[in-house]
């Protein structure tokens, strides 16, 4: 029994891990949509959040395992500020607003993944300098660059 149960801790590790990169993978999918001016396309079906267990895609439960009993869901990482943001643009937009002052694109980066963005970017910072350097100068997330090269802030509105 202590090899399956080995065994099933790996599957389950394996699973928090697939459910990080796929939240990683549909965060790139709608950013790469909005800059395309697409509509996303629906989200995948979610089991309905408990007070114990976060919302999961229908499609990441395992499937019964023996004796009937359903593998549990994994529970994808602690929320930050940050997570709940499906695009680099609207996290950008609500980090440079929470910090109050003009930042870097390698400091938006820094910031967005402390505060829980997921991304499988090998260089995050080198990403969000192109994606607001593409959106600069007319945009809608009221992003603009300061007179001071490299360092972003927010429209007066």
């Amino acid at each position: 029994m202590k090899k399956v149960t080995e065994v099933l801790e790996g599957l389950r590790e394996e699973q928090r891990r697939l459910v990080v990169e796929l939240s990683g993978v549909e965060r790139a999918i709608a950013a790469l949509e909005e800059v395309l001016g697409n509509a996303p396309p629906a989200a995948p079906e979610r089991l309905p959040a408990t007070a114990s267990q976060p919302s999961v895609p229908r499609t990441l439960l395992a499937a019964p395992a023996p004796h009937g009993s359903p593998v549990a869901p994994v529970a994808p990482p602690p929320p930050g500020p940050y997570t709940r943001y499906s695009g680099v643009y609207e996290a950008a937009e609500a980090y440079l607003r929470d910090a109050g002052e003009p930042k870097t694109a390698k400091e938006i980066a820094a910031g967005l993944r402390a505060g829980g963005f997921v991304t499988r970017a090998q260089n995050f910072s080198a990403t969000v300098r192109t994606m607001l350097q593409r959106l600069y100068p007319n945009n809608e997330y009221g992003i603009q660059q300061t007179e001071t090269p490299g360092h972003w802030t927010l429209r007066s509105r």
